[in-house]
């Protein structure tokens, strides 16, 4: 976003704690980069050096605009709203906002401790911003999406060979977030019903686990595993519905593109953001249920229906395109500068 912002005649600059992880090569050579001197690495405690580290630079920055981009730079809005100058703070609040069990609770108290120091908060789905706008209402609040960087291969679109099995396709870090586990319930549950087969991408601290778990369910038949892959293009191809068993989500970027290739979803309630864009039956269903036999049966009822026009899906996406995004922000930014609290 930050390319696009210097393209619309913005200057952008970058403050960081420290350029490691390759940040320089990401970023666009017109964006200026500040460092640290010297650098803070990401730590538990690394926020607190942040803050006291980078208010100097303010001044010599001299922003409108000081964007903090998600919950783990929160904590910087105290120092910044009391060496910011002129410019407004705004920020970034990923899903959940608010976990839960125990420690949901002082969550909430923290975030309605920092709202009165931001100027407006950006939340990356509708249902977050609700749940934003109950938890500190006196402060502006923006529904704005994450961009979804889609390396379409027309290709991949074409159907894949019928050998009379429905093709699951199951993406993401094996961990405990993923729950690998309920989709291969679902698959064994799936296989009660009408021959499947189970593709699951991605590597994660369990995917040893996982591997171990398909031998002992007896489904070395119907899953296989692969790991890490570089594109998920070709395996789109290859795939009837998409599964996502998430316990939560913010944004699942995969199933977007899936969805950009036209495959239908079936995924576990885990994401307002999937309400967003699932507006049509084509698109999926969300389960309200954690049963495999419930997901089960959704992928039969989706896969029932025949491909979707891959047109209608991608239709669901087109605002998550980088540019849309990009100045869905730049126009956020600028209402929040003009935007005087006393008068409204």
């Amino acid at each position: 976003m930050a390319r696009f912002w210097i393209e619309a005649g913005h200057r952008v600059t970058i403050l960081c704690g420290t350029t490691e992880g390759g940040l320089r090569a990401t970023v666009d050579p017109r964006v200026e980069v500040v460092e640290l001197d010297p650098p803070v690495r990401r730590s538990p405690i690394s926020r607190i050096r942040l803050g006291k580290a980078m208010v100097p630079m303010l001044a010599r920055i001299d922003p409108d605009i000081i964007f903090l981009p998600g919950n783990f730079h929160f904590p910087l809005v105290i120092p910044f709203s009391k060496g910011k100058g002129r410019a407004k703070i705004v920020a970034k609040v990923s899903n959940p906002a608010v976990p839960g069990g125990l420690i949901g609770k002082p969550v909430r108290a923290l975030i309605r401790h920092f709202a009165p120091f931001v100027d407006g908060i950006a939340a990356m789905n509708s249902g977050l911003t609700r749940e934003l706008q109950e938890l500190a209402p006196s402060v502006s609040t923006a529904t704005l999406y994450d961009p979804i960087y889609l390396h379409h291969d027309a290709s991949a679109d074409a159907p894949h060979a019928d050998d009379g099995r429905l093709h699951v396709l199951w993406a993401g870090r094996f961990e405990k977030q993923k729950d690998a586990a309920l989709a291969l319930r679902t698959i064994a549950a799936l296989n009660a019903i009408t021959p499947a087969r189970l593709t699951m991408l991605g590597d994660g601290s369990l995917h040893q686990a996982t591997l171990r778990k398909i031998r002992q369910m007896g489904l070395s038949d119907v899953v296989a595993a692969p790991g890490y892959v570089p594109g998920i293009d070709p395996w789109l191809r290859r795939a009837d519905v998409f599964l996502c068993t998430s316990h939560f989500e913010g944004g699942p970027a995969v199933a977007v593109e899936a969805l950009a290739h036209g495959v239908p979803v079936v995924s576990t309630d885990c994401s307002h953001f999937l309400h967003d864009i699932m507006t049509i039956p084509e698109a999926g269903t969300l389960v309200p249920t954690r049963e495999a036999r419930d997901l089960a049966q959704a992928v039969v009822d989706v896969a029932r229906r025949g491909p979707p026009p891959l047109t209608e899906l991608q239709a669901l996406i087109a605002h998550l395109e980088p540019a849309v995004c990009a100045q869905a922000y730049l126009d956020w930014f600028e209402a929040v500068l003009v935007h005087d609290p006393v008068a409204a």
